[in-house]
This record gives structure tokens, C-alpha cells and sequence, in this order.
């Protein structure tokens, strides 16, 4: 009967311990992209997970150690399109990655950034591990959506992933930090095709 009740209580303490785990790792998130690295607190963060220091303490040795992993725990997955046609490839999968990162659909994220990328000089690991877990996968798509382009002939051999990743992704930030102050008249979908298009321009085989 002993052993019964030991089991238990075993069993019950797990969840709670699962629980309290995934409360302190959300709640950082929050503080962070609320108030930034240096702005948010461990007590902060124990009265957001309603949780006792010590329970932190007990699973992390510092800050930068809780907030490292609580990033590492982000991940956005990108849609797998094959339309046969690498535009309309291409249009798909940044439509999909600017609603996944924008103001309007994903709040916490963008305010994410913003902070992350505030501090990126004085905290270089956690824009790494946010980029690796958010970012990253992108960039992997498409690099896939460009060698089976090249592979039908659509693209130039010689076409880097990283740099048609910055040539798009540089209209479109503008665009997100200048529509905050000066209204536009393109929707989002809007500039994602006009992007994808004139940087075609650039690395489409003559026809």
C-alpha cells in the first residue's frame, strides 16, 4: 500500500514539474521581447510563471542560460510548396513567412526581433539561437525551392541562397518599419510579389 501511495506521488509530480518547466520558459520569452535582456528579471520571470526562484534556480545557473534555452525552444516550421514553377514557389513560401513573423499575426515574435536585434552587438548568442530556430529553416527552404529550380533550368547555376534571402528580405523589413510611420498602399501580398519579381530580374536564365 506504501509503495502504491509512492507511486503516486511520483506520478502527480512529473506534470507539475513538466508544467512549471514550460510556464518559465514562455514567460521568458514575454519578458524578453517585453522588456529586453537587460530590462527583464529572474523575479520578473518567476512572477509571470507563478513560480518560486528557486525553482528556476534549481533548472538554470544564470539568465543568459534560461533565456538561451527559452529561444531554443521557438520554432517555426515553413510551409513545403512545389508548384513546378519557381515564382509562384517563391511567393508561397514568403507570403507565409511574413505572416508568421508579422505585427498583425504574430505579435510576440516581431516584438521579439525588434529587441533581439536592439542587442545583437552586446548578445550575439541569442540572435544565433533565435535565427537558428526561426530564421534558419527559411533560408533551408529555400535554398531547396533554388537547386530545384536550377535543376529546370529556371535559375542561373551560380545563384547564392543567403544573398537572394537578403535582397528580399531587405524591401520587406523596410517596408514593415516605414508602414508603421508612413501608410502604403500595398497590401503585404502586394510587396512580397513585387519583390519576388524584380529580384527575379536578376537570376532567371535568359529565355
Amino acid at each position: 500500500m506504501a509503495s502504491r501511495t509512492r507511486a503516486h506521488h511520483r506520478s502527480v509530480g512529473r506534470p507539475r514539474s513538466a508544467q512549471a518547466h514550460k510556464a518559465i520558459l514562455a514567460a521568458t520569452v514575454d519578458l524578453l521581447a517585453e522588456e529586453g535582456f537587460n530590462g527583464m528579471s529572474l523575479e520578473a520571470v518567476s512572477n509571470r510563471a507563478r513560480v518560486g526562484k528557486t525553482t528556476i534556480y534549481r533548472r538554470w545557473s544564470s539568465k543568459e542560460t534560461l533565456v538561451l534555452d527559452a529561444l531554443s525552444e521557438l520554432h517555426v516550421e515553413p510551409p513545403i510548396v512545389d508548384t513546378g514553377n519557381f515564382r509562384a514557389d517563391m511567393v508561397a513560401l514568403l507570403r507565409e513567412a511574413v505572416r508568421a513573423y508579422s505585427q498583425i499575426t504574430n505579435p510576440l515574435q516581431a516584438k521579439l526581433l525588434s529587441r533581439i536585434v536592439g542587442e545583437i552587438y552586446a548578445y550575439p548568442e541569442f540572435f544565433n539561437t533565435l535565427y537558428g530556430q526561426l530564421y534558419a529553416p527559411h533560408l533551408r527552404q529555400l535554398e531547396h525551392l533554388i537547386k530545384r529550380a536550377q535543376a529546370r533550368g529556371e535559375l542561373c547555376n551560380d545563384v547564392d541562397a543567403i544573398f537572394v534571402m537578403s535582397l528580399i528580405a531587405g524591401p520587406l523589413l523596410f517596408h514593415a518599419l516605414v508602414s508603421t510611420i508612413e501608410p502604403t498602399r500595398h497590401t503585404q501580398d502586394d510587396l512580397v510579389e513585387l519583390t519576388v519579381d524584380a529580384v527575379l530580374y536578376g537570376i532567371e536564365l535568359d529565355s
